[in-house]
């Protein structure tokens, strides 16, 4: 069913060669088509039902703000003046893509929106996700209103290939997805974006599985512009497809200086690349080619992100270069500290000073990972404790938020969000003694990479258990040295395993990979095998078998 909507829209303006018409009945169908207010259980609402009729979920109205860009059409487009591509895909962060957009409309520049893929249900429409930011506290910082925001793109090319074989960009509206090179327009150097812009969050890391990987177009059209001298520009996780392209031995931007999001200097050790010293980088590759990098998106990087790719500040906002539209939704939000048994961040079962499991979390955690994890431990009658990244100067329960996903219907918990109480890494008691570990996935894996007090818990566990990015969280630890055992992790972050390829297993997604006392998932659905299989070795180790 299509969504109620908030009339009248803010009026749309169309700067010169720049920007499309867009209706609000256009709008309106985008929204319809992925149920965006609707309300809909997911098609498979098992996990779902389970979560709504848990005693503290709650129903949580929300009044979203739509923001609808569409740059500017192929035929329309003048390439003897820069053309910025937007690289584009579900679930961007909708601060980041939502500044970028304002000030390329209110300059009035031409730029495009490019992805791997026509999502051609919907009218060729991307949305990002709604308050799941990158770097809360950063971006937060930089503008607390930033609140109920959607960015909605639509596509402009689809990465392809032309009949020869050569990189190729395939402009929507003659994307054949049954012959993939009719319409395919070769990348030369004068059909060539004079910038290649990624922006951060999980979107990134979906480009990498989807469009990146096995050579996939899009790897092609980001090599060609290398070769031909474009500016290429990145925030935070961002950068990560460019360093997943090349080969699994060699980066793409092998060579380069590059800002890198916060703990993650790792990253570029084993991609060849150099760490810069400030939090912006402009970094010249030996092909004339320059990469401009940002660690994060907040009050110190974004200015200067912006001038270097010269979108300097100008006097207009750029609202009246996009069509807004209201939405009225509701999300399910369950607060894990008010269920049975919870106790601040613990939940005991036996004697209190008994082994427990801890559970890694953080901001933007995917759902059902976490919501499966700790129901499960419950259910098993395993203690467990809920901690975070340590922090000073914070309650001894410092309360964490997931993310909540949109308008998927093959999410097994669609629309909603679990606050979970949790204690800091760093206040955890010294006597508190933890036989096992469990790590929720999403984006939450990369505020707790390298703090000591959560490797310091990891190493001294018989067991790990780790799904989707989780697997990343354990970098550092034991578990990830050279002799230790065969793991698998979400495709879209291998380039962080680039030096551990022999252990990593490449999996269908939902599956699971057991050696020894380690085990790992790859995607949500694969949570639920995972902490079946942790639980049931948890169990024999507390059990004296």
């Amino acid at each position: 069913s299509r969504p109620e909507l908030d009339l009248p829209t803010r009026p749309v303006s169309h700067p010169p060669a720049t920007m499309m018409a867009l209706d609000v009945e256009t709008a309106s169908k985008a929204l319809g088509a992925h149920g965006i207010g609707a309300g809909a259980p997911p098609k498979n609402a098992e996990l779902w039902e389970q979560f709504k009729n848990c005693g503290p979920t709650k129903p949580v109205k929300m009044s979203v703000e739509n923001r609808f860009y569409i740059g500017c059409d192929h035929d329309k487009l003048d390439w003897t003046r820069p053309v910025h591509a937007v690289f584009i895909d579900f679930k961007g962060d909708s601060m980041q893509v939502g500044m970028l957009l304002a000030r390329l409309a209110c300059r009035g520049e031409q730029f495009v929106f490019v992805a791997g893929s026509n999502p051609g249900f919907n009218g060729g429409f991307h949305f990002t996700a709604v308050n799941d930011f990158e770097h809360p506290s950063e971006q937060q910082a930089l503008d607390p209103s930033w609140r109920d925001i959607r960015i909605w793109t639509r596509l402009t090319y689809v990465c392809s290939t032309a009949a020869d074989g050569s990189p190729a960009l395939t402009p929507r509206a003659l994307f054949n997805p049954e012959a993939k090179h009719d319409g395919a327009i070769p990348v030369a150097a004068g059909f060539k974006f004079s910038s290649l812009i990624f922006t951060g969050g999980l979107m990134p890391h979906t480009m990498n599985a989807t469009a990146i990987a096995d050579n996939a177009p899009m790897s092609g059209v980001i090599a060609k512009h290398m070769e031909l001298g474009a500016t290429f520009a990145a925030v935070g996780h961002g950068l990560d497809v460019l360093i997943a392209c090349g080969t699994l031995d060699c980066s793409l931007v092998a060579g380069f200086e590059a800002a890198v999001f916060p703990r993650q200097d790792r990253l570029l050790e084993i991609s060849g690349m150099q760490k810069a010293a400030g939090e912006v980088c402009v970094s010249r590759g030996t092909s004339g080619a320059t990469l401009i990098s940002a660690s994060y998106w907040g009050v110190a990087t974004v200015p200067s992100w912006l001038d270097a790719l010269k979108l300097a500040a100008t006097t207009t906002d750029g609202k009246d270069s996009m069509l807004a539209v209201k939405t009225e939704e509701v999300v399910l939000a369950l607060d894990v500290g008010d269920l049975p048994g919870m106790v601040g961040s613990t939940c005991l079962f036996g004697e209190p000073l008994a082994p427990r499991s801890a559970v890694f979390v953080d901001d933007v955690a995917d759902p059902i990972e976490i919501f499966t994890m700790i129901s499960h431990l419950m259910q098993e009658r395993l203690s467990f404790q809920l901690i975070s990244h340590s922090m000073e100067g914070v309650p001894e329960t410092r309360k964490v938020v997931s993310e909540t996903v949109f308008g998927n219907p093959m999410y097994g918990l669609k629309e909603v969000t679990c606050i979970v109480p949790t204690t800091p890494a760093n206040l955890v008691p010294a006597d508190v003694a933890f036989d096992s570990f469990f790590v929720a996935g999403g984006q939450c894996p990369y505020h707790m990479m390298n703090d000591p007090g959560i490797l310091s818990i990891m190493d001294k566990a018989d067991i790990a258990a780790a799904v989707c990015h989780g697997p990343e969280a354990l970098l550092g630890s034991k578990w990830m040295r050279p002799e230790a055992g065969r793991f698998t992790a979400y495709f879209g972050c291998w380039m962080s395993f680039r030096d551990l390829m022999g252990r990593y297993e490449r999996k269908k997604p939902g599956e699971t990979s057991a050696d020894g006392r380690l085990f790992s998932g790859n995607a949500p659905n694969a949570t639920k095998p995972m902490v079946e299989q942790a639980c049931a070795a948890i169990q024999e180790l507390r059990g004296g078998k």
